[in-house]
């Protein structure tokens, strides 16, 4: 009984290990069926990335756009009488990232470009023009420069990360009326040694005094490649003629603007024996400076004490408004001893006053030598 129990354990197992073996090629038959139908399949086994690898192969798809150098346009040259380029500033320091561009047509025919532009930069040592990384998407917008509408603006990018910049001359090329014609704006970028060379050639021209600016101005100072301007009449309009007539340069710092207040203190034209008079009672428009005569006519014999300083002011409805002037003089003091005259020129700086017709006063504050008490003294003229 037990021998016909094992030959039957014997038949089994072998009919189990055979039925395996049958299923396992089978299965194996059926998968590289499937791999020769189907190649791509999912039954084909890959590999999951990893973290670190998914964000390398995002990075890689990415597309940047970097800024491009672009040629100089080939062109006749267009002449400056009838279209003009220009950047805001003559002169920029090296840390400068824009600078502002405006077209301006002064004929009387249509000039048409893009916003596309090359920039370039003059190499001294080796005397050519580098063309520079502009920006790499250009907006296809077409400029119609016509008497209607002659002027055009746009915001030229200097890429610093891609070409650091450099002192030295920079210009700017625009192509118009498809491609036939070229025009160009030129700026400077400076240092801090080239700042301090543009405030030397501008206190130079300040001393020739030809120009209404070099006498507007009466003193300058440096901060690093800022210039800062001290200016009489320090308004927006001379700030403007400043530039036009000095300098162009794009980090002047001319302080706030200053409006004169009205004079209020009392003054006296004769008091106490002491008189003060112009030399004439009417001066014609455009009068530069006026005569003034002090006189001390004191019965007690006292000295009269006084400074250099004096202002002008005109009358405004019922207000004495003090005309722009140089406050800057030298701190002495003048004694007028009894029976004296004391002749002084009061300037009137008709170039960057408004000295129209009307009534007008020299004011001069003076005091007793060794009296602590001081008073203005006027002196009255008109303007016709």
């Amino acid at each position: 009984m037990k021998q016909i129990l094992f030959l039957l354990l014997i038949t089994l197992c072998s009919c189990h290990s055979t039925t395996s073996k049958k299923g396992q090629e089978n299965e194996a038959d059926s998968i590289l069926l499937q791999e020769e139908l189907y190649p791509d399949s999912i039954f084909k086994s890959k590999p999951i990335p990893t973290e670190e690898e998914q964000e390398q192969s995002s990075e890689t798809t990415s597309f940047v756009l970097q800024p491009v150098p672009r040629d100089i346009p080939t062109g006749e040259a267009v002449s400056p009488t009838s279209l003009s380029m220009q950047t805001e500033y003559d002169y920029y320091p090296l840390s400068t990232t824009e600078v502002k561009l405006t077209v301006t047509n002064y004929s009387q025919q249509e000039y048409m470009c893009g916003n596309d532009y090359s920039l370039t930069y003059y190499n001294n040592d080796k005397r050519q023009w580098e063309t520079l990384p502009t920006d790499p998407i250009i907006e296809d917008i077409a400029w119609i420069l016509d008497p209607e509408y002659p002027s055009g603006e746009q915001t030229i990018k200097l890429y610093t990360s891609e070409v650091p910049n450099r002192a030295g001359k920079y210009r700017i090329y625009k192509a118009f009326n498809r491609n036939a014609q070229v025009a160009y704006a030129e700026f400077e970028l400076v240092d801090e040694a080239g700042a301090k060379r543009l405030r030397k050639q501008m206190d130079a021209a300040s001393w020739n005094g030809k120009t209404i600016s070099s006498q507007n101005i009466y003193g300058s100072g440096m901060r690093g490649d800022s210039i800062f301007v001290d200016l009489i009449n320090n308004s927006i309009h001379f700030q403007k003629l400043f530039r036009k007539e000095m300098l162009n340069y794009s980090v002047i710092n001319y302080g706030a603007v200053r409006k004169p207040s009205p004079f209020t203190q009392r003054a006296y034209t004769d008091t106490l024996q002491i008189s003060m008079k112009t030399e004439k009672p009417v001066y014609p428009i455009g009068t530069e400076s006026v005569n003034v005569i002090l006189t001390n006519k004191n019965l007690s014999q006292q000295n009269l004490f006084f400074g250099e300083y004096y202002f002008v002011a005109r009358k405004q409805g019922e207000q004495w408004i003090p005309l722009h002037d140089n406050s800057l003089v030298h701190d002495i003091g003048i004694i007028l001893k009894p029976d004296g005259d004391y002749h002084f020129k009061a300037k009137l700086y008709p170039l960057f006053n408004d000295n129209t017709s009307g009534q007008y006063r020299v004011y001069k504050e003076v005091e007793f030598n060794g009296i602590n008490k001081k008073w203005y003294m006027a002196a009255e003229f008109k303007i016709e």
